[in-house]
């Protein structure tokens, strides 16, 4: 089963902060959404990804948290192409 996730990055110290973030989102498996936004000094991105989880029915809820985990593991380890491949699949 897939699930839609929203996220939104904040640059907390302008925009270089906003850059890692998003950098860090990107690989794992984020999309940049629409374009930067301001508000009280301070740049903002919409992100989104989709991500499978597990069916409840007969899995217990620490499986399904464990091949939740797991499935973050496996995205952090990717390239920066990788994550942008993955990307490029969600469209």
């Amino acid at each position: 089963m897939k699930k839609a996730e929203y996220k939104i990055a904040v640059g907390k110290s302008g925009f270089s902060s906003l850059e890692e973030e998003v950098t860090q989102l990107l690989n794992e498996g984020w999309k940049p959404i629409g374009g930067l936004a301001f508000n009280a000094g301070y740049p903002y991105q919409a992100m989104a990804r989709v991500v499978n989880v597990a069916k409840p029915s007969g899995h217990s809820q620490s499986q399904a948290q464990a091949s939740s985990e797991a499935e973050t593991t496996r995205r952090q380890s990717y390239g920066a192409q990788d994550a942008m491949r993955m990307i490029d699949e969600l469209t």
